[in-house]
């Protein structure tokens, strides 16, 4: 009799339990299907659709894990739910696809400091009026265009006072001499192309994601002469964007799937030319409570970081790499 009422009051535990289980898995499926909705994810099968929810459940309990070590003030940035989160962290590094190792300089100039220009505490580009919103590449690994483009618009913005949306899908589709399109480049190689052929506006070879074939127009709204690199330290990036604007550059940015935002930084992210895998532009620079930060524009899209940008640990011994590749344009 005992026996019968102890698998009696077990099986009640187990039904309760049951239940537990699946009101608490509630909230998980209906951020899915949320998460699902935002960003247009559909998946070939149930199997499929199944590990990518297994993977999604494990991104979010990091990122709950990670931010309640932010509210203990044991990090310095918080992560959110947004584009990758149903991808592993190998999956996420293996679409970053920039090509690493040291700059090369064969078609730029080396920057000279000029000594008669004060060099600011803090700025940000995007207060004068000097950076365009940012965008999203999408699944095409064109960072490099992205970058290399945000930069010459950011000195058409300074130079000439347009915020004039330029073509970075004619990068994509015309820049192959050291470049593979939506497989991956240099940030550095299209300076090249640039001064040959001009840049089109957004407007006249708009973004499709996809490589294509090149149908650059002869009319250029804007004339690059010159690529120029910046000395791989963050004294000289600091310089740069203080005194010049907007310089594309390079890191690793294997640890940024999840940003959402305050200062990124990790001891994992190291200052090595063989790990850089991401490029974006650095816009502006500044100091928040003792901490240093540049303030970098990548085209994740909007929805990603702070409203598409995000900020890095700066003098901190080269935090990702991030001066390791700095490059400016001027333009004709």
């Amino acid at each position: 009799m005992v026996f019968f009422f102890q698998k009696k009051k077990m099986k009640v535990l187990t039904v309760f339990a049951t239940a537990l289980l699946a009101v608490s898995a509630l909230p998980a499926q209906e951020e899915w299907t949320l998460f699902k909705a935002t960003h247009g994810k559909s998946y070939e099968n149930f199997d499929e659709e199944k590990v990518r929810f297994q993977i999604f459940q494990d991104n979010v309990q990091e990122i709950k894990a990670h931010n309640a070590l932010y509210e203990a003030g044991l990090k310095t940035y918080t992560m959110a739910v947004n584009q990758f989160a149903d991808l592993t962290a190998q999956e996420f590094v293996t679409m970053l696809r920039l090509k690493n190792g040291p700059i090369r300089r064969e078609h730029l100039t080396r920057h000279v400091q000029n000594p008669s220009l004060p060099v600011p505490d803090s700025i940000d580009w995007r207060e004068k009026k000097a950076v365009l919103g940012a965008k999203d590449q999408g699944d095409c690994a064109s960072c490099w265009a992205f970058s290399t483009i945000g930069t010459i618009e950011g000195q058409n913005a300074i130079k000439n006072n347009q915020r004039v949306p330029l073509s970075v899908q004619q990068l994509v589709d015309c820049d192959n001499e050291e470049n593979e399109g939506c497989g991956g480049g240099r940030m550095t190689a299209p300076f090249k192309y640039v001064i040959k052929h001009g840049v089109n506006s957004e407007a006249e070879y708009p973004y499709v994601a996809t490589d294509n074939k090149c149908r650059a127009k002869n009319s250029t709204v804007v004339t690059v002469k010159e690529g120029v690199a910046v000395d791989p330290t963050e004294s000289a990036l600091k310089e740069a964007v203080g005194t010049v604007g907007p310089i594309s550059v390079t890191m690793d940015a294997s640890l940024l799937r999840s940003y959402h935002e305050g200062i990124f930084e990790s001891e994992d992210c190291i200052a090595d030319p063989y790990t850089l895998n991401h490029a974006v532009v650095a816009v502006g620079y500044g100091t928040i409570n003792g901490r240093k930060y540049w303030i970098l524009k990548n085209s994740w899209g909007v929805n990603w970081g702070e409203d598409g940008f995000f900020k890095l640990a700066r003098d901190a011994d080269n935090q990702c790499g991030i001066a390791l590749q700095a490059a400016y344009p001027i333009l004709a």
